[in-house]
C-alpha cells in the first residue's frame, strides 16, 4: 500500500481545489503540507533501526560518496535499480568535518552519530573519510526501506497531480520496464537533504528544523483556521525524537517567536508564515519538489509509475515529449 502523507487532518477536495487556485502563495502552502508531511514521514521511519538523526547523515554520507556517479548518465544507469548498489571501490570518501558543516550540525554531534552509524555497520571510517558500503545499502533492511520510500514518494506524486500542483514535466531520457527504485531514491534523498538543510537554517538547527516540520505542516494545512496545537509528547511520537531533545528544542523556538504554547500544546506563532523567512521557504519548496519530479521524469521513473498504474498521469508533459 502507498504511505500517504500524515496529519491530523484528513486529504480532501479542500486540499484538491486549493491546489487548482490561481493564488501562488495558496499553491506553495498546499505543496508544502504534502511536501513536509512527506520529509516527516521519511526522517522519522525512513530507516529501520536508525534514529532521524542518523538516518539524515547516513543519507548525506551516501549522496557524498556517489555524487561523482549521479553526474554520469551511464553510472546513473548501471546502479540505477534496487538490486545494483555502486560498489565500495566507485564511493569516494567524504570527512565527517564536511558532513556536519553540510547538515548545520556540531562536529562532535556529527562525529559521535558516524561512529555510531559504524557499529551498526551502516558506515565504514577509513583514512580518507567515511562511506556508506555496499554491503548495507544491499541489505535486506536497507533495500525494504528504500521501497517503502519510493512507495511513500510515488504516493506524494500522485496527490499533487491529482491536486494540479505539478507544472508540465519533461519527457523521459531513460525508457525503463519498472520503476528505478534507487535512481529514485537517489533523486528523493536529495531533495529530503536539502529540505532538512533549509527548514533547519530557518529554526536554528537541523534537530530543530525536524521538531518544526510536523507544526509547520499543520500551519500551512490549516486554510486560515488555526492550525492544530500538537503536544511535546506528540511531537515526540511524530519526529521519533527523544521526549527531552524535543522539549529543549522547543523551549528554543518559543522562546525565539517562531512558535506558541498554549493549553492545546504547540502550534506555529500567528503571523509567521507571512513573514519574508517563511513565505521565502514555501516558495523555495515548491521550485524544489518541482525539480525533483522533473528529476524524476528525465529519469524515467514517472513513465514506468504510470505504465505499472496503467494511468495516463494526471501531470502535464511538456511539449517537447512528443
Amino acid at each position: 500500500m502507498v504511505n500517504g502523507a500524515r496529519s491530523g487532518r484528513p486529504l480532501g477536495e479542500k486540499h484538491t481545489d486549493l491546489g487548482r487556485r490561481a493564488d501562488p502563495a495558496a499553491r506553495d502552502r498546499q505543496i508544502a503540507y504534502f511536501a513536509f508531511n512527506f520529509v516527516s514521514d521519511m526522517a522519522a521511519h525512513g530507516i529501520p533501526g536508525l534514529k532521524p538523526l542518523e538516518a539524515v547523515l547516513l543519507m548525506a554520507i551516501n549522496q557524498a560518496n556517489i555524487a561523482a556517479l549521479t553526474r554520469d548518465p551511464a553510472a546513473r544507469s548501471r546502479y540505477g535499480a534496487l538490486e545494483n548498489a555502486a560498489p565500495d571501490e566507485e564511493r569516494r570518501p567524504v570527512s565527517v568535518r564536511a558532513v556536519a558543516a553540510s547538515m548545520q550540525l556540531p562536529y562532535e554531534t556529527a562525529r559521535r552519530n558516524v561512529r555510531r552509524l559504524a557499529a551498526k555497520g551502516a558506515c565504514v571510517i577509513g583514512e580518507l573519510g567515511v562511506i556508506v558500503p555496499t554491503a548495507f545499502m544491499t541489505s535486506a533492511a536497507y533495500m525494504e526501506a528504500a521501497q517503502l520510500g519510493h512507495e511513500r514518494l510515488h504516493g506524494l506524486y500522485r496527490m499533487l497531480s491529482a491536486g494540479g500542483l505539478l507544472e508540465p514535466l519533461p519527457p523521459a531520457h531513460y525508457h525503463e520496464p519498472e520503476p528505478p527504485i534507487r535512481g529514485a531514491v537517489r533523486l528523493m534523498s536529495d531533495y529530503l537533504l536539502r529540505s532538512a538543510e533549509t527548514v533547519g537554517a530557518r529554526s536554528g538547527d537541523l534537530t530543530a528544523g525536524l521538531v518544526l516540520l510536523p507544526l509547520l505542516a499543520a500551519a500551512v494545512g490549516s486554510e486560515g483556521s488555526p492550525p492544530s496545537a500538537m503536544s511535546a509528547g506528540a511531537l515526540a511520537r511524530r519526529t521519533q525524537l527523544p521526549a527531552e531533545t524535543v522539549r529543549r528544542h522547543v523551549l528554543t523556538l518559543v522562546e525565539a517567536g517562531t512558535c506558541v504554547s498554549g493549553p492545546g500544546g504547540l502550534a506555529l506563532a500567528e503571523g509567521i508564515l507571512d513573514a519574508p523567512t517563511w513565505r521565502g521557504l514555501l516558495r523555495e519548496n515548491a521550485m524544489a519538489v518541482q525539480r525533483l519530479f522533473a528529476g524524476l521524469a528525465e529519469r524515467g521513473v514517472v513513465d514506468a509509475w504510470e505504465q505499472i498504474t496503467g494511468q495516463g498521469g494526471p501531470a502535464q508533459r511538456s511539449s517537447s515529449s512528443g
